[in-house]
C-alpha cells in the first residue's frame, strides 16, 4: 500500500506549488520544482527550477539551478546557472558556469567558482558601476 523510502522514484522533483509559502530553512536531497515562494534558507542537492511564478528570497544553495520567475538573496550553485527569459535573479550570485537568456535578469554581484574562506574567487566579477546596482538584461 505505501511505498518504502527505498522504492521512491528519486527522479520525482519536489514541487512546491502556486499559492504555498515557506519561511524557514528547506532542505532537499532531489529534485525540486518552486512554483510558489520560499522566504528564508533552501539548500538543494540537485536541480532546482523556479517557475514563472516561483520565489525564493534569502540564501539558496543548490546543485543546479534554472530560474524562470524571481530569486533574490545569496545564491550558491555548484554547477550550473541559467537564468531563463523572464527570470531574474538579484544578490549576490556564486556558480560553476553561468547562461543568462535573452530577457533574463542578473542584478547584483557574481563571482565564478567555489566560495573560499577569504570569500574571494578564482574569478570575480562586480556588476554594480559607481557604486549604484548595474542589472544585466539581454534583450
Amino acid at each position: 500500500m505505501f511505498k518504502s523510502k527505498t522504492s521512491v522514484n528519486s527522479a520525482e522533483p519536489t514541487v512546491i506549488g502556486k499559492g504555498t509559502v515557506i519561511e524557514g530553512t528547506v532542505r532537499i536531497t532531489g529534485r525540486v520544482q518552486i512554483d510558489g515562494k520560499i522566504d528564508g534558507t533552501l539548500i538543494a542537492e540537485g536541480h532546482v527550477s523556479v517557475g514563472p511564478e516561483g520565489s525564493v528570497l534569502g540564501e539558496l544553495t543548490a546543485g543546479e539551478l534554472a530560474v524562470g520567475g524571481n530569486v533574490e538573496g545569496r545564491v550558491n550553485v555548484r554547477g550550473h546557472l541559467h537564468v531563463a527569459p523572464g527570470g531574474k535573479a538579484r544578490g549576490e550570485m556564486r556558480y560553476g558556469s553561468l547562461q543568462v537568456d535573452r530577457g533574463g535578469v542578473i542584478d547584483g554581484s557574481t563571482a565564478h567558482g567555489d566560495e573560499r574562506d577569504d570569500g574571494e574567487s578564482a574569478e570575480s566579477t562586480s556588476l554594480a558601476s559607481s557604486g549604484s546596482r548595474a542589472a544585466t538584461a539581454v534583450s
